[in-house]
């Protein structure tokens, strides 16, 4: 029951291997800047020394960070504590890119929309649940799906030309944005039903892994430096919480028809099942004499327009509180602007002034009635 943002990661097992969609339930992220990441988890985690989650810890790192905004808003706000796993959205939340035959590529984001309805609780109601039944989501998850009332979620996707749009006031790769539904519709291509649950909780949940390299022919990166990021730290991350081989563990493998053509062999936890061609003597490529072959390619390979110097900079269309007015003003019920102040007041009310008033100052900008607070929040 915590306002935490909650994951949401899919194994898609098609004929071409596995594809992971790694995101959370809500629709953006904190920061941009990858290297910027660990020190967004440390600042949302336990303090080291006494183990307590400080809203000092958390609103020190935010204060400094503008763009992180969009997402305090959604994560203090109602959606900030789903009612259930049932009753929330998903979210790829990075861009990535969709290539074709022909080697024709778009931007892309994914959506998971649930068809149980949008659901979530405030602050009082999740601690008065808390208080009797502390695994109450998952509880509700697998019961339903126990008495054949299995949860679905549609699978759609925005489009975007792979170019600059100008025409934006935002850089259409910042995973602290969302793209506009008017503008950029979202495109039903799938629906996901849960219709059992696990046999074996720690062979089928926790030895799952999932990672955003985990890509099949037709997706591919964008250059969204967030899941660039992300995708260097996830596999390292899943080397070293489940093991070394943990893509030969029956839940992390493609299906039985995909064949796997790694070269890897050996090691912790080697489950011995990947292809080594004609001679188990050969695990490289190529050799001259045998083993397997490399894939030869199906087309062109996609090759996007790459000009510049390279190096590590800032976007240029930071705005990092348009978004975050708007929806403040535009797409927020009063109840649900009230739910927002209430929860920030009560945890900033725990930090030092100076931290307080970056943070006023900050809404300030996002919209003036957002620093100001609303009157029925603030009394």
């Amino acid at each position: 029951m915590a306002r935490d943002p909650r994951g949401f990661a899919v194994k898609f097992r098609t004929e071409a291997g596995n594809w992971d969609l790694v995101g959370n339930d809500l629709a953006v992220f904190f920061i941009r800047d990858a290297i910027k990441f660990p020190d967004v988890i440390h600042a949302l985690k336990p303090d080291p020394v006494t183990f307590r989650q400080e809203p000092q810890r958390i609103f020190g790192f935010m204060s400094q960070t503008p763009e992180s905004m969009h997402m305090l808003s959604f994560l203090f706000g109602p959606r900030g504590i789903p009612a259930d796993y049932r009753h929330m959205d998903g979210f790829g939340v990075n861009t990535y890119r969709l290539v074709n035959a022909a080697s024709e590529g778009v931007l892309v984001k994914f959506h998971w929309k649930t068809q149980q309805g949008l659901k979530s609780l405030t602050q009082a109601q999740a601690q008065a649940i808390q208080a009797t039944d502390f695994g109450h989501a998952s509880k509700d998850l697998y019961e339903a799906i126990e008495r054949g009332d299995y949860p679905g979620w549609e699978h759609c996707v925005q489009i975007m030309s792979d170019d600059e749009h100008p025409e934006l006031d935002f850089d259409p790769l910042d995973d602290t944005k969302t793209w506009p539904e008017d503008v950029f519709p979202l495109r039903p291509v799938g629906m996901m039903t849960l219709d059992r649950n696990v046999t074996s909780h720690h062979d089928e949940n926790e030895q799952a892994a999932f990672g955003t390299g985990v890509l099949v022919d037709g997706i591919d990166f964008s250059d969204d430096k967030m899941l660039v990021g992300r995708t260097f730290s996830y596999s390292d991350t899943q080397r070293y919480r489940v093991g070394p081989n943990y893509q030969q563990l029956s839940v992390n493998r493609p299906r039985e028809d995909v064949e796997v053509r790694t070269n890897q062999t050996g090691g912790p936890m080697s489950y011995g099942r990947d292809q080594v061609g004609t001679n188990p003597h050969i695990n490289f490529e190529p050799s001259g004499v045998a083993g397997l072959v490399e894939a030869t390619p199906t087309g062109p390979a996609y090759e996007p327009y790459v000009g510049g110097s390279v190096g590590r900079a800032a976007i240029e269309r930071k705005n990092p509180y348009g978004q975050v007015g708007k929806r403040y003003r535009d797409e927020m019920e009063d109840w649900e602007r009230d739910d927002l102040i209430l929860n920030l007041v009560t945890l900033l009310g725990q930090t030092e002034k100076g931290i307080q008033e970056r943070m006023v100052w900050h809404f300030r900008h996002c919209d003036e009635d957002y620093g100001r607070g609303s009157p029925t929040a603030w009394g």
